[in-house]
Protein backbone atom coordinates (compact mmCIF):
# COMPACT_ATOMS: atom_id res chain seq x y z
CA UNK A 1 0.00 0.00 0.00
CA UNK A 2 0.95 3.18 -1.00
CA UNK A 3 2.19 5.60 1.46
CA UNK A 4 -0.45 8.49 0.46
CA UNK A 5 -3.60 5.60 0.41
CA UNK A 6 -2.27 4.08 3.77
CA UNK A 7 -2.59 8.43 5.48
CA UNK A 8 -6.07 8.75 3.74
CA UNK A 9 -6.96 5.46 5.18
CA UNK A 10 -5.83 6.46 8.74
CA UNK A 11 -6.85 9.92 9.12
CA UNK A 12 -8.59 11.25 11.95
CA UNK A 13 -10.34 14.62 11.79
CA UNK A 14 -10.68 16.99 15.07
CA UNK A 15 -13.02 20.00 14.06
CA UNK A 16 -13.75 23.62 15.63
CA UNK A 17 -13.10 23.39 19.35
CA UNK A 18 -15.64 26.49 19.44
CA UNK A 19 -18.13 28.60 17.32
CA UNK A 20 -19.56 25.10 15.67
CA UNK A 21 -23.29 25.74 17.10
CA UNK A 22 -23.30 29.80 15.91
CA UNK A 23 -21.22 28.47 12.67
CA UNK A 24 -24.41 26.36 11.70
CA UNK A 25 -26.77 28.62 12.69
CA UNK A 26 -25.19 31.67 10.94
CA UNK A 27 -24.96 29.19 7.80
CA UNK A 28 -28.49 28.08 8.15
CA UNK A 29 -29.67 31.43 8.54
CA UNK A 30 -27.78 32.69 5.20
CA UNK A 31 -29.62 29.76 3.25
CA UNK A 32 -33.07 30.93 4.70
CA UNK A 33 -32.40 34.43 3.51
CA UNK A 34 -30.81 33.96 0.13
CA UNK A 35 -33.71 31.57 -1.09
CA UNK A 36 -36.25 34.14 0.50
CA UNK A 37 -34.87 36.60 -1.57
CA UNK A 38 -34.52 34.17 -4.77
CA UNK A 39 -37.58 33.26 -4.42
CA UNK A 40 -39.35 36.87 -3.68
CA UNK A 41 -39.67 39.62 -6.21
CA UNK A 42 -36.64 39.61 -8.30
CA UNK A 43 -35.53 43.67 -7.62
CA UNK A 44 -32.09 44.53 -7.74
CA UNK A 45 -32.31 45.01 -3.68
CA UNK A 46 -32.95 41.25 -3.82
CA UNK A 47 -30.31 40.89 -5.47
CA UNK A 48 -27.48 42.79 -3.35
CA UNK A 49 -29.53 40.78 -0.42
CA UNK A 50 -29.24 37.41 -1.82
CA UNK A 51 -25.38 38.21 -2.61
CA UNK A 52 -24.81 39.36 0.92
CA UNK A 53 -26.58 36.79 2.74
CA UNK A 54 -24.07 34.16 0.54
CA UNK A 55 -21.33 35.96 1.51
CA UNK A 56 -21.91 36.17 4.82
CA UNK A 57 -22.89 32.34 4.54
CA UNK A 58 -19.99 31.50 3.05
CA UNK A 59 -17.50 33.31 5.27
CA UNK A 60 -19.12 31.93 8.06
CA UNK A 61 -18.59 28.50 6.68
CA UNK A 62 -14.48 29.39 6.21
CA UNK A 63 -13.90 30.51 9.38
CA UNK A 64 -15.96 28.51 12.12
CA UNK A 65 -16.64 25.18 10.08
CA UNK A 66 -14.08 24.55 7.36
CA UNK A 67 -11.01 24.44 10.02
CA UNK A 68 -9.87 21.33 10.82
CA UNK A 69 -6.67 19.48 12.62
CA UNK A 70 -6.43 16.28 10.33
CA UNK A 71 -3.90 13.50 11.67
CA UNK A 72 -2.85 11.06 9.15
CA UNK A 73 -0.34 8.25 9.05
CA UNK A 74 2.67 10.22 7.63
CA UNK A 75 1.40 13.66 7.46
CA UNK A 76 -0.93 16.26 10.04
CA UNK A 77 -3.01 18.79 7.98
CA UNK A 78 -3.43 22.56 9.91
CA UNK A 79 -6.46 23.17 8.05
CA UNK A 80 -7.57 27.01 8.53
CA UNK A 81 -10.18 29.30 6.81
CA UNK A 82 -8.56 29.85 3.40
CA UNK A 83 -5.50 27.11 3.40
CA UNK A 84 -3.73 24.56 4.81
CA UNK A 85 -0.02 23.68 5.98
CA UNK A 86 0.42 19.65 5.29
CA UNK A 87 3.41 19.33 7.80
CA UNK A 88 5.12 15.99 8.10
CA UNK A 89 4.30 14.11 11.02
CA UNK A 90 8.24 13.03 11.06
CA UNK A 91 9.79 16.36 11.48
CA UNK A 92 7.44 17.58 14.00
CA UNK A 93 9.43 18.72 17.14
CA UNK A 94 6.95 20.79 19.59
CA UNK A 95 3.45 20.81 20.25
CA UNK A 96 1.21 23.11 21.69
CA UNK A 97 -2.03 24.47 21.92
CA UNK A 98 -3.28 27.68 23.06
CA UNK A 99 -5.94 30.32 21.08
CA UNK A 100 -4.43 27.81 18.38
CA UNK A 101 -2.66 24.92 17.91
CA UNK A 102 0.95 25.52 17.19
CA UNK A 103 3.51 22.56 15.88
CA UNK A 104 7.00 23.49 15.30
CA UNK A 105 9.79 21.34 13.19
CA UNK A 106 13.03 22.29 13.38
CA UNK A 107 12.85 24.58 10.39
CA UNK A 108 9.85 26.71 11.33
CA UNK A 109 6.22 26.63 13.03
CA UNK A 110 2.96 26.26 11.67
CA UNK A 111 -0.27 27.36 12.91
CA UNK A 112 -3.91 25.93 13.00
CA UNK A 113 -7.05 27.88 14.05
CA UNK A 114 -9.57 24.80 14.65
CA UNK A 115 -8.28 23.98 18.21
CA UNK A 116 -7.32 26.14 21.21
CA UNK A 117 -7.88 26.26 24.59
CA UNK A 118 -10.61 28.68 25.90
CA UNK A 119 -10.08 32.57 27.00
CA UNK A 120 -10.73 31.50 30.50
CA UNK A 121 -7.96 28.50 30.70
CA UNK A 122 -5.41 30.48 29.21
CA UNK A 123 -5.97 33.33 32.19
CA UNK A 124 -6.23 30.64 34.90
CA UNK A 125 -2.85 28.62 33.56
CA UNK A 126 0.90 29.96 34.11
CA UNK A 127 3.98 29.19 32.53
CA UNK A 128 6.25 26.85 34.82
CA UNK A 129 9.23 27.32 32.76
CA UNK A 130 11.17 29.76 31.17
CA UNK A 131 10.72 27.16 27.76
CA UNK A 132 7.38 27.90 26.73
CA UNK A 133 5.39 29.53 23.47
CA UNK A 134 3.09 32.35 23.89
CA UNK A 135 3.46 35.54 26.50
CA UNK A 136 4.65 34.71 30.17
CA UNK A 137 1.33 35.21 32.64
CA UNK A 138 -1.14 34.39 29.95
CA UNK A 139 -0.78 31.04 29.93
CA UNK A 140 2.10 29.92 27.69
CA UNK A 141 2.40 26.14 27.34
CA UNK A 142 4.98 24.39 28.07
CA UNK A 143 7.09 22.19 25.34
CA UNK A 144 10.17 20.39 25.91
CA UNK A 145 13.12 19.50 23.28
CA UNK A 146 12.11 15.58 22.42
CA UNK A 147 8.27 15.41 22.48
CA UNK A 148 7.85 12.83 25.45
CA UNK A 149 8.31 16.16 27.13
CA UNK A 150 4.94 17.51 26.45
CA UNK A 151 3.01 14.33 26.77
CA UNK A 152 1.45 13.97 30.31
CA UNK A 153 1.36 10.71 31.87
CA UNK A 154 -1.03 8.08 31.53
CA UNK A 155 -4.47 8.57 34.03
CA UNK A 156 -3.97 12.05 33.75
CA UNK A 157 -5.46 12.73 30.62
CA UNK A 158 -8.79 14.41 30.53
CA UNK A 159 -10.59 13.05 27.77
CA UNK A 160 -13.01 15.88 27.19
CA UNK A 161 -10.24 18.28 27.37
CA UNK A 162 -9.89 18.34 22.93
CA UNK A 163 -6.62 20.45 22.90
CA UNK A 164 -4.51 17.89 25.35
CA UNK A 165 -6.06 15.08 23.56
CA UNK A 166 -4.99 16.16 20.16
CA UNK A 167 -1.47 17.12 21.31
CA UNK A 168 -1.36 13.65 22.71
CA UNK A 169 -2.39 12.15 19.37
CA UNK A 170 -0.43 14.15 17.30
CA UNK A 171 2.66 13.47 19.37
CA UNK A 172 2.02 9.60 19.14
CA UNK A 173 1.62 9.56 15.24
CA UNK A 174 4.68 12.07 15.06
CA UNK A 175 6.40 8.76 16.66
CA UNK A 176 5.05 6.21 14.83
CA UNK A 177 5.94 8.23 11.79
CA UNK A 178 9.71 8.66 12.67
CA UNK A 179 9.92 4.87 12.68
CA UNK A 180 8.54 4.59 9.11
CA UNK A 181 11.45 4.31 6.21
CA UNK A 182 11.75 7.75 3.89
CA UNK A 183 9.04 9.12 6.73
CA UNK A 184 10.17 12.51 5.67
CA UNK A 185 9.14 14.93 3.30
CA UNK A 186 9.03 18.19 3.05
CA UNK A 187 6.27 20.58 4.24
CA UNK A 188 3.56 22.68 1.76
CA UNK A 189 0.89 24.73 1.78
CA UNK A 190 -2.53 24.10 -0.11
CA UNK A 191 -5.10 26.56 -0.88
CA UNK A 192 -9.07 26.18 -0.41
CA UNK A 193 -9.48 27.27 -4.10
CA UNK A 194 -13.26 26.13 -4.56
CA UNK A 195 -13.88 28.87 -1.52
CA UNK A 196 -11.98 31.46 -2.94
CA UNK A 197 -13.00 31.35 -6.20
CA UNK A 198 -16.41 31.58 -4.83
CA UNK A 199 -16.25 34.36 -2.63
CA UNK A 200 -14.23 36.51 -5.03
CA UNK A 201 -17.08 36.31 -7.48
CA UNK A 202 -19.69 36.69 -4.93
CA UNK A 203 -18.35 39.83 -3.91
CA UNK A 204 -17.54 40.71 -7.79
CA UNK A 205 -21.14 40.87 -8.76
CA UNK A 206 -21.99 42.23 -5.03
CA UNK A 207 -19.87 45.35 -6.25
CA UNK A 208 -21.50 45.54 -10.21
CA UNK A 209 -24.60 44.97 -8.35
CA UNK A 210 -23.99 48.32 -6.23
CA UNK A 211 -22.52 50.21 -9.29
CA UNK A 212 -26.09 49.52 -11.43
Amino acid sequence: MSTSAADAEERRPFGPTSGTTPGWIGVGLAVVALVSALVGDHTIAATRFALGSAIFGLLTWCFMLRPRVVIGSTELELRNPFMSWHVPLASIRKVAVRAVTRVHTDERRYDGVAVGRPARSLMRSRPSRQQSLGVPGFGATRVGEDPEARRMPKGQLDADMTADFVVERILAAADRARSLPDAASTPRRSFAWLEIAALVALVVALAVSLLA
